[in-house]
C-alpha cells in the first residue's frame, strides 16, 4: 500500500511540475533602438547605427552616421551648420566580402532629389531623422542583377547615439 501511495505521489508531482509554465531557457534580447531602417530598392533594410567623429585636416565639425549589417555598410557625412543643426554633405554605400574586400561601392547621386532630416538632442548625443537618398555605383560589376547600377533608399528613418560625446 505504501508503495502504491509513493508511486501515485510521484506521478502526481510529475504531472504538476510538467504543467507549470516556465521561463524560456534563453533570454529574449531587446530590439536595438539605435538603427537605420529603409526600403532599399523596395526591400526592407535594417542596420545597427552609430555616430563617429569625422575629422579631416580642414574640418573639425563633421560627423559620420554609420550603419552596418553583415556585408553591407552605409555612411552619411553630416556637417554642423549651427548649434544643434547638421546637414547631409555626402553619403556612401558599399558591400564587402569577408568584411574587408570591397565588392561594390556607391556614392550619393547628387543629380537626384535626395532628402535628409536631422533632429539633435540638446546635449548633441542623440541624432534621429528621416531620409530618402539615391546612390549610383562607382565600383563593381553592373552586368549582374546582384550588383545594380543604382540603389534607392526610401522611407528611411534612423536613430543613433554619439557615445564619445
Amino acid at each position: 500500500m505504501k508503495k502504491s501511495i509513493l508511486v501515485l505521489l510521484f506521478f502526481l508531482s510529475l504531472v504538476i511540475v510538467s504543467c507549470q509554465k516556465r521561463q524560456p531557457l534563453c533570454c529574449v534580447l531587446p530590439k536595438p533602438i539605435y538603427v537605420i531602417s529603409a526600403q532599399k530598392n523596395g526591400v526592407n533594410w535594417n542596420a545597427a547605427s552609430q555616430i563617429a567623429y569625422y575629422k579631416t585636416p580642414t574640418s573639425t565639425d563633421t560627423l559620420n552616421l554609420i550603419g552596418h549589417v553583415g556585408e553591407e555598410n552605409i555612411n552619411f557625412i553630416l556637417k554642423k551648420t549651427a548649434e544643434n543643426s547638421y546637414t547631409l554633405i555626402d553619403a556612401t554605400y558599399f558591400t564587402t566580402v569577408g568584411q574587408d574586400a570591397v565588392v561594390t561601392s556607391f556614392s550619393l547621386d547628387k543629380s537626384q532629389n535626395n532628402a535628409f532630416t536631422v533632429t539633435v538632442s540638446t546635449d548633441e548625443k542623440t541624432f534621429e531623422g528621416t531620409f530618402s537618398v539615391h546612390f549610383k555605383q562607382t565600383y563593381g560589376n553592373t552586368s549582374s542583377p546582384g550588383y545594380p547600377a543604382a540603389l534607392d533608399f526610401k522611407d528611411g528613418v534612423y536613430k543613433a547615439i554619439w557615445s564619445s560625446k
